[in-house]
């Protein structure tokens, strides 16, 4: 006859052994001891576990690989066997350094990277072809505009793949050094760019020299000379309201706002500087009004914020602009203050404009995008705190300089047509778009 007191089953044993040693019991009843573990789980409020159980989490366990399986061991560990990767390696029998390295990654949010993963696989065409991906990407920056209604980063392209694919062609690039088509869009959109024309951001009007005019800003990005030519890309944001009004998106706090923005008593204007080849980004927000004197005093703090060696490295400053009336190319107080500007910090100034119903390709509006998308769902209810959220933005991995200006500009300020002419004869006009690209020469 069989022994009606048989010994618990060597997976029985993983499961009452360490988890719950007190209620395990070799010589005792196996029944009993099934109710006293039923009992100890009841009392940690811990989910029970079967030999079936066990085997169907190994089972699944075995399916995954590398962090989905560290991911799901840890799981496991903090459900059944409270976060003890001892007892997850006698229960489960996987490795307790394993077990281990999973709950370090969930506590942390880290995800540690063996050897294999670093160095084996295929490489990306981005490192294997480095200079041809940098100049892809120039190709995108050439083509891009941001978002009218800021509601995503992506910068949208007017390039097509195998036009892409021509250009980079066109600069020396091999086709052993090109990708495919599909693969040329994959890296630009790895690269935060989405090869497809916008149809919301398509401009309605175009003047006749519009095409003139970005074939121009191409030249003048090639014939540069890196390390002495500073690029700037320079504009203004819509007025920001202070005050308990919504800015529209979301927030985890206080979601109550104004019903309306109506008797707005403070409101600031930001102006935006972007160095285009360091990413560093420049804001002052303005409490009077964009004037062609607040441009160039925020252009002066953005020179004496520079670092001496880079202002003595510096041999030209090409400023990108929007044909805006405060700075335009017939702007006459605007025209005046860059020359001032140009002969106190003995530098050529290079002013290129962007065409009219093209803002949004000037560099600068793909920072705007950041800081609406950043700021959006706070309530700026005081000065200090939209300082703070335009502080803590970043762009291209670095936090922005900030500055508040109270100074009160007058609006309207010009000259005389007399006054004018000896400003004109310090501006060197391109003589095929003569509003649109000027040389100014310091004195």
């Amino acid at each position: 006859m069989k022994a009606t007191n048989t010994l618990p089953t060597t997976v029985e044993k993983m499961i009452f052994s360490e988890a719950i040693p007190y209620a395990y019991s070799p010589a005792g009843d196996h029944q009993d001891t099934s109710l006293q573990v039923q009992d100890v789980f009841l009392k940690e409020k811990r989910p029970s576990l079967t030999p079936e159980h066990i085997k169907d989490i190994g089972l699944a366990a075995t399916k995954m690989k590398g962090t989905d399986r560290r991911a799901f061991q840890a799981e496991m560990t903090l459900k059944y066997c409270a976060g003890k990767a001892r007892q997850a390696e006698e229960i489960f029998g996987w490795g307790r350094k394993t077990v281990e390295t999973g709950l370090g990654e969930k506590r942390t949010g880290l995800i540690s990277l063996g050897s294999q993963t670093i160095y084996s696989g295929r490489k990306r065409w981005e490192e294997h072809q480095p200079k041809a991906a940098e100049a892809l990407e120039q190709l995108a920056e050439e083509h891009a505009q941001q978002d009218p209604t800021f509601r995503t980063t992506i910068a949208y392209t007017r390039l097509t793949a195998n036009e892409a694919l021509k250009q980079l062609g066109s600069q020396g690039f091999s086709k052993e050094q090109l990708p495919a088509a599909s693969t040329t869009a994959e890296v630009l959109n790895r690269l935060d760019y989405r090869l497809r024309r916008v149809v919301k951001a398509k401009p309605h009007q175009k003047i006749k020299e519009t095409d003139a005019i970005f074939n121009n800003i191409k030249e003048k990005e090639r014939q540069r000379e890196p390390g002495t030519v500073k690029r700037l890309s320079m504009d203004s944001k819509a007025t920001v309201k202070i005050g308990d009004f919504s800015r529209g998106g979301y927030t985890r706090g206080d979601n109550q706002a104004a019903d309306h923005d109506m008797g707005v008593k403070e409101k600031y204007i930001p102006l935006g500087i972007v160095d285009q080849d360091t990413g560093q980004l420049h804001l002052t927000f303005g409490s009077s009004y964009k004037t062609s004197d607040f441009i160039i005093d925020t252009l002066q703090d953005w020179w004496h914020d520079l670092d001496p060696q880079e202002q003595h490295q510096t041999q030209l400053i090409q400023l990108k602009l929007d044909n805006g009336s405060e700075s335009s190319g017939v702007r006459t107080q605007f025209l005046k203050r860059v020359v001032q500007f140009s002969d106190n910090i003995k530098k050529p100034i290079q002013l290129l404009y962007y065409p009219p119903y093209h803002s949004k390709y000037n560099p600068i509006e793909r920072c705007w995008g950041i800081l609406e998308i950043h700021w959006n769902g706070a309530k700026l209810v005081d000065v200090e705190t939209m300082l703070a959220w335009a502080q803590s933005m970043t762009w291209k991995g670095l936090h922005p300089v900030i500055k508040l200006s109270k100074k009160i500009y007058k609006k309207g300020v010009s000259l005389t047509k007399k006054e004018m002419r000896k400003v004109e004869k310090r501006l060197k006009r391109n003589p095929l778009l003569p509003k649109w690209d000027i040389l100014i020469q310091p004195a």
